[in-house]
């Protein structure tokens, strides 16, 4: 049994406490389904479970914590390792090696179990995830998807008592998401693991009847509570009343080491469009924004912004043009607060500060950010983080926005909010190319669909005429309702 008792957490430098008064049982074998807002302590819940919070954190806690009969505040982090799993939200954290085998062996090497039983164990967690042909990958050449599958895998092959995911199908698209989610929910029913899953879009495991326990501000805010309303947003009114195109694709092919990822993209972007980039994890959506920027150069392409040729625009100027969010929040934060990183932009390009900050104040009032302007973002949850990450874009007004999943660890209030800047972006004349994964958001806000596969663009669509084209590729899964 796993069992926490009025337990309290303050993180070293924060006024409020991120859990307070917290009691919580979870028998052995039960199936739990933790929601809440983004940054209401859930990530920290599950970090005293597995014990990182205790040995890898600075913090003031009171209370018990009980995992199976032992105290993860006092034993060693190897020992509650055995016991509990953490698939961590950002697999990069979780990650202690170069390579995809050495990964998922890691933690049966320190164990000293045999080869031949590591081999075995290996196979099988790769297959269950459905990434053997990566085996011999590095970490690093791997999509966000893909990496987050082999985080999963790393944890599966422990076989632990429990294992807590924390939104682990955050990065993957719809049918790697119902794969794993199959997956979580073999795992409970057969062997009986002990699982906890902290996740937004949880239609797919509503149906196992899980407990559902939701959060707020720290506290236990009701448990079998209601699912979240729909969203409403305003959906953009796009009217192509430009001959010139903003941006021009021509012939764009580009790859990695013994590895093509694009093979000749041709397309155009007109001002006033929000263009949702879909497609199936490793078929190169990331790639794709990144050679936009020159961040990863095309092997061949005519790519013209604004009747310019990209090759003769400096990366300073680029950047003023053309704003891009990563995938993984950490790779963009700079500045020791959060108000120096969300004003760092208008700062280096010299804006004036009337001509930024009474908007970004606002912005970040609006996110749920304006009390917290002088802690470190490294102190912000991974949803809170993806909103800073806009608004620190936002803030110098480029005219081009690229977003890798910036909905990822966003509660259905929060992603409705960032739904709506960007209808109002784009109806200021501003053009918005957006990488989603979620049936349930891209058709709320998308003019427009482009589905990369086999490193072609094989729809390029309105929202009504790309939904048909998908259903007849065989990709019905990416269609609103489907259930992932």
């Amino acid at each position: 049994m796993i069992s926490l008792e009025h337990f309290s957490y303050r993180y070293a430098g924060n006024d409020q406490p991120a859990l307070e008064d917290l009691s919580l049982t979870i028998d052995e074998g039960e199936f739990v389904l933790l929601t809440g807002p983004s940054g209401c302590g859930k990530t920290t819940l599950a970090l005293a479970l597995a014990g990182f919070l205790f040995s890898q954190y600075d913090g003031e806690f009171s209370g018990n914590v009980d995992v199976f009969g032992r105290n993860p505040s006092k034993e060693p982090i190897y020992e509650i390792a055995d016991l509990v799993g953490l698939v961590q939200q950002n697999p990069e954290n979780q990650f202690c090696t170069l390579m995809v085998e050495d990964e998922i062996a890691f933690g049966l090497e320190n164990r000293n179990i045999p080869r031949e039983e590591i081999e075995r164990s290996l196979v099988w967690a790769l297959e269950a995830v459905g990434c053997l042909h990566l085996r011999d990958r590095s970490l690093r050449s791997l999509s966000g998807g893909e990496k987050q599958k082999i985080a999963l895998a790393a944890i599966l092959v422990a076989n632990p008592r429990m294992i807590i995911f924390d939104e682990p199908t955050s990065n993957l698209d719809p049918t790697a998401t119902r794969e794993i989610f199959e997956i979580i929910l073999d795992l409970q029913r057969r062997a009986k693991v002990t699982v906890l899953v902290i996740e937004h879009k949880h239609d797919f495991l509503d149906r196992a009847g899980p407990r559902l326990i939701q959060m707020s501000a720290g506290r236990i805010l009701g448990q079998n509570a209601s699912r979240p309303g729909p969203i409403t947003v305003r959906k953009p009114e796009y009217m192509n009343s430009v001959d010139q195109p903003l941006l021009e694709v021509t012939g764009l092919r580009a790859s990695y080491p013994g590895r093509k990822v694009l093979d000749g993209l041709d397309f155009q972007l007109f001002p006033g469009e929000l263009v949702s980039l879909l497609g199936d994890n490793g078929s190169g959506k990331s790639t794709l924004l990144l050679s936009l920027l020159k961040m990863h150069p095309p092997e061949s392409a005519s790519i013209l912004f604004k009747g310019r040729d990209l090759k003769d625009i400096e990366p300073y100027e680029l950047g003023r043009e053309i704003g891009l969010v990563f995938q993984n929040p950490d790779h963009q934060i700079f500045a020791q607060t959060v108000w120096q990183e969300a004003v760092l932009g208008p700062v280096n390009y010299r804006l004036q500060p009337g001509e930024y900050e009474d908007r970004t104040r606002s912005l970040l009032d609006r996110a749920g950010l304006g009390d917290r302007l002088q802690e470190h973002p490294y102190r912000l949850s991974y949803g809170e983080k993806r909103r800073l990450n806009l608004i620190s874009i936002l803030s110098y007004q480029p005219q081009l926005l690229l977003l890798d999943e910036i909905f990822i660890g966003q509660d259905w209030k929060n992603a409705e909010f960032l739904m709506g800047l960007l209808v109002d972006y784009v109806q200021a004349g501003n053009s918005v190319i957006v990488v989603n994964h979620n049936p349930a958001y891209y058709p709320l806000i998308s003019t427009r669909l482009l589905f990369l596969s086999g490193g072609k663009l094989v729809v390029d669509a309105p929202l009504a005429e790309g939904l048909r084209r998908i259903e007849e590729i065989g990709k019905s899964v990416y269609l609103p309702g489907s259930g992932s």
